[in-house]
């Protein structure tokens, strides 16, 4: 069942008597647009009268009588998908223009919708209180009256009559709608035909770019997944400019992102403000055995950062010694047995709680917006992740007032039940898909006592354990 927007409520309540065709657009079109999905991502953009890109000109205009000038086509509304028009709107003013609406109203429309730079196929002429809906092109292939409206409603309505509009006009059902149109056009195409290969042969025909439109929207998608990327990245440096190193500092107890970590905004930040790199070091490193995994591998990145702005030789020994202490050691026992409980958890929910989810998704994507569906799917992985962290962080706060005697008989319990779901574990986490096994990947964390992080940090700042040993 539909979700009806709050929104058409407020639309039914609009009083039309004695208005202009600018309250028609504001107050009408521009809020049912947005239900509609339009102008939620510049994908589905709408074209304005008065904007830039919003005027069309015929090179070979119809002959007219008296006409001497190239005529330019100008709609009030042209929603699109991708920069593909399919419908055109004509917004006209309640006090002006009454219900039924005049021919030529309509006519004026319909030549909107067979412009060469539009070819939208449907029209919309509203004057906010009634609304009607014209197939430019039913009378081609469906046998249409292309002058009988194929929709007509009053926004009084708009609740009753919005599935009806909806599957029209909406980004994500407007391809289901015109599909069955196809389906009429290629049956009265066969049909037309003596040839009793020519329904497969036509088939063949339509279908012969389908691999080229294939790796067109693949393309597409991968930008909006970047595009997407770059504006994640761009929010979080503006975030970590826009902050005091104070405040930076506690970032520092959340997993390391993609891009750039707080760990190093912060050194930079301190550095900027006067710090000294002592003090620097102090802050990254002090109470280091003591802090949270997530804590480690950023003050580890810290550390790392910090290295290049040392001058001096105390400094610099001082940092690489920190360094080669622990890029290989083995972890201390708080965090050895955080590090299985995060190991412990994560298989855990693979195993029990991602079938249950993932069912759920898949139901979900099916009548997800394509937004969601096909360029960031919500997946098993991150609709806990968050819950992952927040529980990780309750129960490193309790291991932290537990006694050695205590860590160490927690690990042993902890390290025998995660071998006893090993197996269970990797036979559900081969079913996953890519994105599912890639976030956090906390089911590696302190394996064997160490972490492999800390080589991989140092590898990242091209900096290799022979260059650690002179301090």
């Amino acid at each position: 069942m539909l979700k009806i927007p709050e929104t058409l409520k407020k639309l039914e309540l609009l009083d039309f008597d004695g208005k202009a065709e600018a309250f028609v657009e504001q107050k009408f079109l521009t809020p049912l647009l947005e239900c509609l999905g339009y102008e939620s991502h510049k994908d589905y953009e709408v074209i304005r009268h008065g904007d830039d890109n919003s005027l069309f000109k015929l090179k070979h205009p119809p002959v007219e009588s008296g006409a001497t000038k190239v005529k330019s086509y100008q709609p009030d509304y042209v929603p699109t998908i991708r920069k593909k028009m399919f419908w055109i709107i004509e917004a006209k003013s309640p006090k002006d223009v009454p219900h039924p609406f005049d021919l030529k109203y309509l006519i004026q429309g319909l030549q909107y919708c067979v412009h060469p730079e539009i070819q939208a196929k449907y029209l919309l002429l509203t004057n906010g209180k009634w609304s009607a809906v014209y197939d430019a092109h039913g009378a081609i292939f469906l046998d249409q009256d292309i002058y009988k409206p194929i929709l007509e409603f009053q926004s009084s309505e708009l609740l009753k009559r919005w599935e009806e509009i909806y599957n029209i006009f909406s980004v994500e059902k407007i391809r289901s709608t015109i599909e069955r149109d196809l389906k009429s056009m290629y049956d009265k195409l066969c049909v037309s035909s003596l040839d009793k290969n020519y329904p497969r042969e036509l088939l063949q025909i339509i279908g012969s770019s389908s691999a080229n439109n294939a790796r067109l929207i693949e393309k597409h998608v991968l930008k909006l997944n970047s595009d997407q990327m770059d504006k994640d990245g761009a929010e979080w440096k503006n975030a970590m400019n826009t902050e005091p190193a104070d405040v930076i500092f506690l970032y520092m107890d959340f997993p390391i992102g993609l891009g750039k970590c707080a760990a190093q905004y912060f050194v930079e930040k301190s550095i900027d403000v006067g710090a000294s790199i002592t003090e620097v070091f102090s802050k990254l490193t002090d109470g280091y055995d003591g802090f949270t995994i997530f804590k480690k591998e950023q003050a580890f990145i810290g550390v790392c950062s910090l290295r290049w702005f040392a001058k001096d030789d105390h400094e610099k020994n001082k940092i690489n010694k920190f360094l080669d202490e622990h890029y290989d050691a083995e972890l201390p026992i708080l965090t050895q047995v955080e590090c299985a409980f995060l190991r412990y958890m994560r298989k855990v929910w693979v195993v029990s709680l991602y079938p249950a989810l993932k069912i759920g998704v898949d139901h979900y994507l099916k009548h997800a917006p394509e937004l969601e569906k096909f360029v960031r799917p919500p997946t098993p992985l991150s609709m806990t992740y968050e819950d992952e962290i927040e529980q990780h962080a309750t129960i490193f706060e309790r291991l932290k007032k537990l006694e050695k005697e205590q860590l160490e008989k927690m690990l042993k319990t902890l390290l025998y039940v995660e071998n006893d779901i090993e197996d269970k574990f990797k036979e559900a986490r081969s079913k996953l898909s890519g994105s599912e096994t890639q976030m956090g990947g906390f089911e590696g964390y302190g394996v064997g006592g160490k972490h492999y992080a800390f080589k991989n940090i140092l590898t990242h700042f091209s900096i290799t354990p022979e260059d650690l040993k002179n301090y």
